[in-house]
């Protein structure tokens, strides 16, 4: 688990090689098109995705249907599952429950893992309260992530934060990206069970698609490294609403690939290349956020449909927010 931009996807790619025995992944993608599951590269891993919504709401049903069908067709060891950065932890495990007790599916909920980044924990759980801070709370084991950009001082306030929201929890204060395999697996094996010593699920908050909006866009124009920098700065800007999350593949006019990743936080891109089997469907770009403006995003992130100005000012001009 973790909020949008957190590291999940990146956590996984360290986490997934050092498991013996048969593996699923169930990945969801709160926005209209799938992703994450090009970028978890293990073969002979299946990835099931699950888009256009949240697991932990509207499509709960979904979510435990593919449960079902991953029992069925692979019988696995265990069922990974990386939920949408706009879920709920205890809707996970609700969702898991009801698959045992009402579909018939063996299965026990094990570790609950969450990714934290240390540098948005204030600003989150200031604006995103309870909804925010149930990924935190329901955790068993916690990981930070963008650790690096803090000082001393302020990297010992925040995890304070983090003991305070959850005081029961392993919290892993290094950078896991840089753990020895042996810690890795060590520290995942040390924490308890959810199954073991289940404990109360929080009560209702609103549902992901009450609070998140999001865009995808899968017919954009190429662009070259300084356009593409120019929109990661771009858009921070207001007239584009509070983007959380925009991460994407595109092409670049010189004919390579990257694969770009945006928070508040941070951001940036690396070379991409297809590892799969057929031909990967190019330029495809998920935003996430809260009220955003979609078609003024569109224009920015060159949609090859929208044909308007693409700066803030000139579309909070012509263009209203949710159009």
């Amino acid at each position: 688990m973790g909020f949008l931009g957190a590291g999940k996807t990146t956590f996984l790619n360290k986490y997934i090689p050092l498991l013996g025995g048969r593996t699923v992944v169930i990945e969801n993608e709160f926005g209209e098109t799938g992703l994450d599951g090009e970028l978890i590269r293990h073969e002979g891993i299946p990835v099931r995705e699950i888009y256009a919504g949240c697991i932990c709401c509207s499509l709960a049903l979904d979510f435990r249907s593919a449960i079902g069908e991953i029992a069925e067709t692979f019988h696995p060891d265990r069922i990974i599952i990386e939920p949408s950065g706009a879920g709920r932890l205890s809707d996970i495990i609700k969702a898991c429950n009801k698959a045992g007790e009402k579909d018939g599916v063996s299965l026990k909920v094990t570790k609950l893992i969450t990714i934290v980044d240390i540098t948005t924990l204030d600003e989150y759980a200031d604006c995103f309260g309870a909804f925010y801070l149930d990924q935190i709370r329901h955790a068993r084991l916690i990981f930070l992530s963008h650790v690096h950009e803090l000082t001393a001082e302020e990297k010992r306030t925040q995890t304070e934060c983090l003991k305070e929201f959850n005081p029961h929890a392993i919290l892993y204060e290094g950078d896991f990206r840089k753990m020895e395999d042996e810690a890795l697996e060590e520290l995942i094996r040390m924490t308890e069970d959810y199954g073991d010593s289940p404990n109360e699920i929080a009560a209702d908050v609103l549902p992901a698609d009450r609070v998140f909006t999001s865009v995808a866009i899968k017919n954009s124009e190429d662009m070259t490294e300084e356009e593409l920098e120019g929109i990661l700065k771009e858009v921070k800007k207001e007239g584009y609403g509070k983007v959380l999350r925009a991460k994407g593949i595109v092409s670049l006019k010189d004919g390579r690939q990257v694969h770009f990743d945006y928070t508040p936080s941070a951001s940036g891109y690396e070379p991409y290349s297809w590892k799969g089997t057929g031909h990967p469907q190019k330029n495809r770009i998920i935003i996430i956020g809260c009220g955003l403006n979609k078609r003024a995003l569109r224009v920015l992130f060159k949609n090859r449909d929208i044909k308007y100005p693409a700066s803030a000012d000139g579309c909070k001009r012509k263009m209203t927010r949710e159009e």
